[in-house]
């Protein structure tokens, strides 16, 4: 929850379609958070600690909006809600979504209600999605960042690091490193 501290909040939002990896990053991102093996991460709140000894209150969401919660709660804004009714209140929010304009636009919308910075992380197989992400990187996004996750025959090792360079990256961030 919200400490008495000036404190910088982020909703990181890994943005891809199927099959590029999130899932996976944001478990290793996880892993490293909670300094322990995990294998499966389930959607919920989580403690997490910086690289620099900071507890970081954070609700995780593994995988995409579109695939996990859009069909169950209708709208970002009741899938959160329904999620964690708290998570206005959190440090980071790690919500992954397809290239749905409309569904980034409304991630960003309730970020910055909330008085979240939204970040989108785009994981690219290949440089040329750029030009498919392109409208939902037009949003208004406070930061964007881009991971990139070249094919690989066998990617396991390669998603793992990125997701655990992810989470220096997002811990870096909350504290404005």
């Amino acid at each position: 929850m919200l400490s008495q501290a000036i404190t910088r909040r982020l909703v990181i939002v890994p943005l891809a379609n199927n099959d590029h990896g999130k899932t996976r990053m944001i478990r290793a991102m996880v892993r490293q958070g909670e300094r322990r093996d995990i294998q499966v991460v389930q959607r919920g709140t989580r403690t997490l600690l910086s690289p620099w000894g900071r507890v970081i209150d954070a609700l995780i969401i593994p995988r995409s909006y579109q695939e996990t919660l859009a069909a169950e709660f209708g709208s970002v804004e009741q899938a959160l809600n329904a999620v964690d009714s708290s998570w206005r209140q959190r440090d980071l929010v790690v919500l992954p979504s397809h290239l749905v304009a409309a569904d980034c636009d409304s991630i960003i919308r309730l970020s910055h209600r909330a008085g979240f910075a939204a970040v989108s992380v785009s994981v690219l197989l290949d440089p040329c999605e750029v030009a498919r992400s392109a409208e939902c990187l037009g949003l208004p996004w406070d930061e964007r960042w881009t991971v990139s996750n070249d094919r690989s025959p066998a990617p396991e090792g390669q998603v793992d690091a990125l997701g655990h360079d992810l989470w220096a990256w997002a811990a870096a961030a909350l504290e404005n490193r």
